[in-house]
């Protein structure tokens, strides 16, 4: 079996050089075609059993005589190759393992064409295998992209950015390309989570967008957005697609504070209104502590979004500012619509716990001290379900609790420590445990 994996790369190479010479899908001559079928039909029976090992002669032996013969030759191929290369332990062996899973792809080009989606794959485990040829796995994963655009696999798209990452982190690359490239990449993930996907397609894209932003958001600073972003509109300054992508950087980034951003998200809301856009203007609002202004372009954001990805960041965001504003009522509506959509948002049950904690003030105790139970209750499930808010809700707790009876306080009021507590005040109608200080 080594014998035939140290021939392997040559093999392949012939079957490419093969390629043009071949007559017909089985081969040249009536006897090419006799032995092409003998060879697919040995291979597929090692293959089904999973004994790559015997599977690789005459799987190499079809390759060489039929390259035309089977797409899925190139596919189990690719299998297999992945299967030694994993196993192999003499690096000189496992290099030319490699070199011949490269020329697997290039030689279903060359026979099958689909030359945007093979390039893609092949970029992929270049990515893998190739880690220290950054920029030949960069131009591979151009021309795919280049030549798939949108209908390019999440995958590949990511993978472009890693690439490019990659010659940047070796200062091939530059920020202005980081950005520029950002933009392309993530409108072409954005038009396919636009799309009506399975939630499994959908949880493809969406790793593929937040892989791609990880990498984004360690290079550029607020300030790098901006400047390159001005520098892209004088270019482009009809351009309101790439304006929408640009809006959605700075938004993600919450680059409200730069001078561009304004003017831009005006320029889209005005061109297109959407629920990103009016979501902009809101946020930039918010940050001008302009509440009624916010709330009002978060309506309407909330209106534009018919079952958008992004209505639980809209209802999040709307509900606290809300709560800024102390319409506490409105803003648990707006929190029990998140957790409708996602139920273990920790933010929106941190908002539930504000919208009770604000009705202690209205009561006498012991109802008071229910209302703040209750609370405590909220924020205590908040810090259970979603580890990013551990360390607000945990101060949330502890605030709450200063507020928690003496024991003999609650002990005059016929109440101990675990008993069950009814919270009617303010609105309120929900049980809770009774609680004192320790």
């Amino acid at each position: 079996m080594n014998k035939h994996l140290r021939s392997l790369g040559m093999v392949s190479a012939i079957a490419l050089a093969y390629t043009a010479a071949a007559q017909g899908k089985y081969g040249a001559t009536a006897q090419d075609s006799v032995s092409c079928v003998q060879n697919l039909s040995m291979y597929q029976e090692f293959y089904g059993q999973k004994n790559y090992t015997d599977a690789y002669a005459p799987w190499a032996a079809a390759v060489r005589i039929c390259p035309s013969s089977s797409k899925k030759m190139y596919v189990d191929g690719n299998i297999m190759l992945k299967n030694f290369i994993a196993k192999e332990k003499d690096a000189a062996r496992k290099k030319a393992l490699i070199d011949s899973l490269y020329l697997i792809h290039d030689t279903r080009i060359a026979n099958f064409g689909e030359e945007a989606f093979v390039l893609g794959r092949k970029g992929q485990d270049m990515l893998v295998y190739s880690t220290d040829d950054c920029k030949g796995t960069f131009e591979v994963l151009q021309k795919a992209v280049q030549l798939g655009g949108a209908r390019s696999e999440d995958v590949t798209l990511s993978a472009y950015y890693q690439a490019l990452n990659c010659l940047y982190a070796n200062g091939e690359a530059t920020k202005e390309q980081m950005l520029s490239d950002y933009v392309m990449i993530m409108g072409h993930i954005e038009t396919n989570l636009a799309k009506d996907l399975s939630e499994k397609v959908r949880g493809y894209w969406t790793k593929s967008r937040d892989d791609v932003n990880t990498l984004f958001f360690k290079v550029a600073e607020c300030g790098d957005i901006g400047r390159i972003a001005g520098d892209m509109l004088k270019t482009s300054p009809d351009d309101n697609e790439m304006k929408a992508r640009l809006l959605r950087i700075l938004s993600a980034k919450d680059c409200t504070d730069e001078a561009i951003y304004l003017p831009l998200a005006e320029d889209v809301h005005r061109a297109d209104p959407s629920a990103e856009s009016a979501y902009s203007l809101a946020m930039y609002l918010v940050k001008r502590n302009d509440l009624g202004g916010a709330s009002k372009f978060l309506k309407e954001a909330l209106e534009l979004c018919n079952g958008c990805p992004d209505k639980p960041k809209f209802l999040l965001k709307a509900g606290q500012v809300a709560s800024a504003q102390g319409s506490h009522g409105t803003a648990r509506g707006y929190a029990n619509q998140v957790l409708q959509l996602e139920p273990k948002n920790g933010e929106a049950m941190l908002l539930i716990g504000d919208a009770v904690s604000s009705q202690a003030g209205g009561c006498d105790v012991p109802e008071k001290w229910g209302v703040y139970w209750l609370a405590y209750d909220y924020y205590q499930r908040a810090k259970s379900l979603d580890a990013s808010v551990a360390d607000k809700a945990g101060d949330r707790m502890a605030r709450t609790a200063a507020h928690f009876p003496a024991q003999g306080d609650a002990f005059f009021h016929q109440l101990t420590d675990g008993q069950s507590f009814q919270v009617t005040c303010g609105g309120l109608n929900e049980s809770t445990t009774v609680r004192t200080k320790k």
